[in-house]
């Protein structure tokens, strides 16, 4: 049986982990570029549904054109400086996933742009029959959250589950 104090530092990063999620607006990009020599990172606006998420993005960004070619890609989440308790301690938190293009004019494409009307205002609506930006939705499969000082998670799955405390100590 898990000792007290661990159960109580997993429900505690369980619960930064989520509020971060709560909160944020945002999703980092890093992935290789095309043709490997360099790395390409990007921002995005991001909506959150049944645990997926969803980027609505141009190919005119070198990491997009990435994206869609394959390439291997970390998504990343960090809580924003001005709430931070502690800039060195900052709460982060970054996952890889499985990628699937959502094709123009199906009822997916449509429920996910008018949620990111609903969350990000009108700018969807401006910009969602731009041929150059692509839905791409995102599975979570794996990644990492900290939440403190030695307070670091393996995840796991769609609603990125902490599995392992993570050590310095080997």
């Amino acid at each position: 049986m898990p000792h007290k104090n661990n159960v109580k530092a997993v429900v505690l990063a369980s619960n930064k982990k989520d509020e971060l999620l709560a909160n944020a607006q945002t999703l980092m990009i890093s992935t290789s570029s095309e043709d490997g020599s360099d790395i390409e990172w990007g921002v995005a606006p991001f909506v959150r549904l049944n645990g997926m998420f969803y980027i609505y993005v141009s190919e005119l960004g070198a990491h997009v054109r990435a994206i869609l070619k394959g390439h291997s890609v970390l998504f990343s989440i960090i809580e924003d400086e001005s709430v931070a308790r502690n800039i060195w301690a900052r709460i982060r938190l970054k996952f890889q996933g499985k990628l699937t293009k959502i094709e123009r004019g199906n009822e997916q494409f449509i429920q996910v742009c008018k949620n990111f009307s609903e969350v990000h205002g009108p700018v969807m609506s401006l910009i969602k029959d731009f041929s150059d930006f692509h839905l791409i939705e995102i599975e979570p499969v794996k990644g990492t959250v900290v939440t403190g000082f030695g307070s670091a998670f393996n995840l796991s799955g769609i609603n990125l589950e902490l599995t392992e405390r993570l050590s310095s100590n080997g």
